[in-house]
């Protein structure tokens, strides 16, 4: 029948031994490069010419190759098999192919491996572990990425619909052909998808919806003339001939009949109609007798019984010469070809050919809503299971959330402790020491006042210098009072335009140091007595955080000589050897 060729179509010494071992470990893993170019050459051509692909991948042995290269290799091959319409006697290779490829394989090659088990149980005739197949088959398919192999999943749908028509499941046919159909347009595989579009001719016929079914060849017929495809336009309009016939649409039923034989390519130069397709004379006979042509409808009646040897053409053939000596008024001949007719076609076959679409739609209702029941099982476990991971998902990152929020308010909180801390730190000691020049005008009634005072600068200082050591919200307010002093600014000015700064000027910057960064001017109190004056403005330039160039600039030396001094400067500070970048890098961590 056209419906099954459709999808036929479709479906078209030790060290020495230790490197040996090696070697051989290495090559049974990579594989072999020898195959890989036939296995692809294989894959290009299994469509259009799977006879050639067989022979391709016979000439490969499996010794030498990977297991991929191999279960490669099957896959192709039992593909290529199945375009040449190899009946499968067995399911064992695959349900192999099966097995690996869940595993390892990708979106298509899995859809692949599962349709050619559904082939498989197909040609073994167990339709519900077909139908099962091609579904999973179907939904292993990737439809939104770009590689998805449409062609495929066209033939997959196609061979479900094909189950459905067998089950006389005629709705359920045709939705599948639409998916078909659909997916080979995807592929831009224009006759795939009108062939697809075709069958559902027969689903309407079978439901007795006649004008849907001549409207879906109609449409279908000039789609195959519009694509190009004539050959395929007059087959299908030729099936319809005799529903036109029955309508009363001789007109039309003629200029189809005439088309059918002139561009079918089934009538040969002596009007015989190849083998398989007797049944058409039946058609042409009932057109003449019709139209009341007798002799003319009699001859291809008595054609019909003597080329179609097979049930369904006698019984035709009896049925149309019965309506003719009707016509004709020949009683006996009626009851002749009658009572022939009826032979033909018992009850007992009947009986029987009902039993057997009974069992199969039986089978076929029982396995599908039994999987349809554990698939909703399954996506309810899924959707549970979701749930409650989502759940645990959402509390876990509320609770990180008020972790880090608690954690970032105690450090903002921390943070603001400090600079208040630091701050009032600063206007204390700024305070008391305005309060001791004040008292340094009555030096000896206040003596033991400016001795309080001094000894709370002192406590004062002490706490700056605490923070200032461990505290970076201390050491970032420290820096931000030093680069907003005037002559800071003053000093980067003089580094643009390479002025020298003068006596007065140094004296200012080691104040503002000294005030923002007490633990420096500890150190450099400490040592300045072992500093020459170059050394001690050196010290305050990298303090301040000027670069080595500019140093060298505004000291008036060259850039070797304050790169060794710094060498020098690391030796009588810190007590130790050390490069001048460490140097710069131990000085800048002094608050």
């Amino acid at each position: 029948m056209l419906l099954c060729s459709l999808n036929r179509t479709f479906a078209l010494d030790k060290g020495k031994r230790f490197h040996i071992i090696l070697v051989l470990l290495l090559f049974t893993s990579c594989g072999s490069k020898e195959a890989q170019p036939i296995l692809n050459r294989a894959e290009v051509i299994v469509d259009k010419n799977p006879s050639e692909a067989i022979a391709l991948l016979d000439s490969i042995s499996d010794s030498g190759l990977s297991r991929r290269q191999q279960m490669r290799r099957l896959l192709l091959l039992t593909n290529a098999q199945n375009k040449c319409d190899t009946i499968f006697r067995s399911d064992s290779i695959q349900r192999l192919l099966v097995d690996y490829y869940e595993s390892h394989g990708t979106a298509n090659e899995q859809m692949l491996a599962h349709y050619l088990l559904g082939r498989a149980y197909y040609d073994m005739g167990e339709m519900p572990a077909a139908l099962e197949s091609f579904q999973n088959a179907a939904s292993c398919a990737d439809t939104i990425n770009m590689d998805c192999d449409y062609r495929q999943l066209s033939r997959v749908y196609a061979q479900m619909a094909e189950i459905f028509y067998v089950q006389q499941l005629y709705r359920e046919q045709m939705k599948y052909e639409r998916k078909a159909a659909r997916y080979a347009w995807k592929d831009k595989d224009t006759l795939s998808a009108l062939m697809c579009y075709e069958q559902e001719y027969i689903a309407y016929k079978k439901l007795g919806l006649t004008d849907s079914a001549v409207f879906i060849i109609e449409n279908v017929a000039s789609l195959y003339d519009k694509y190009g495809y004539p050959t395929d336009a007059a087959i299908s309009l030729g099936t319809i001939v005799l529903t036109l016939i029955e309508k009363g649409e001789y007109s039309k039923a003629h200029e189809y009949m005439r088309r059918y034989e002139k561009e079918s390519g089934y009538i040969d130069n002596e009007d015989n109609i190849i083998k398989g397709h007797e049944y058409y004379y039946k058609v042409k006979g009932l057109y003449y007798l019709r139209n009341a042509k007798l002799d003319s409808a009699e001859y291809f009646f008595r054609k019909e019984l003597r080329n179609g040897q097979d049930f369904n053409n006698q019984n035709a053939g009896a049925e149309g010469l019965a309506q003719l000596y009707k016509v004709l008024n020949v009683p006996d001949s009626v009851a002749k070809y009658t009572e022939y007719a009826y032979s033909m076609n018992d009850s007992m076959y009947a009986q029987m050919a009902t039993e057997t679409v009974g069992r199969m739609n039986a089978m076929y209702d029982y396995s599908r809503h039994q999987k349809e029941a554990r698939i909703e099982r399954e996506k309810a476990s899924e959707r549970l299971m979701l749930i409650w991971i989502t759940i645990a998902i959402i509390l876990l990152l509320t609770t990180i959330l008020v972790a880090f929020m608690f954690i970032l308010q105690h450090i903002k909180q921390k943070r603001k402790t400090i600079e208040q801390q630091y701050q009032q730190s600063l206007l204390t000691i700024e305070q008391t020491r305005r309060d001791i020049t004040q008292l340094q005008l009555y030096k000896e009634q206040n003596k033991s006042l400016i001795a309080e005072k001094e000894k709370l600068i002192t406590e004062q200082e002490t706490i700056r210098k605490a923070i200032l050591k461990k505290e970076k919200a201390g050491q970032e307010i420290a820096l931000k009072q030093f680069k907003d002093s005037d002559i800071f600014h003053t000093f980067c000015k003089y580094a643009d335009c390479g002025k020298l700064p003068a006596k007065t000027e140094w004296g200012a910057l080691q104040d503002a140091l000294f005030n923002a960064y007490p633990n420096f001017s500890e150190l450099m109190t400490a040592n300045c007595q072992i500093l020459t004056d170059r050394e001690y403005k050196v010290c305050l330039l990298v303090r301040a955080g000027f670069k080595p160039n500019t140093v060298s600039c505004m000291v008036g030396a060259l850039p070797s000589v304050i790169t060794q001094l710094r060498k020098d400067l690391y030796i009588k500070l810190f007590k130790t050897h050390g490069t001048s970048k460490e140097f710069d890098l131990l000085l800048n961590k002094i608050y």
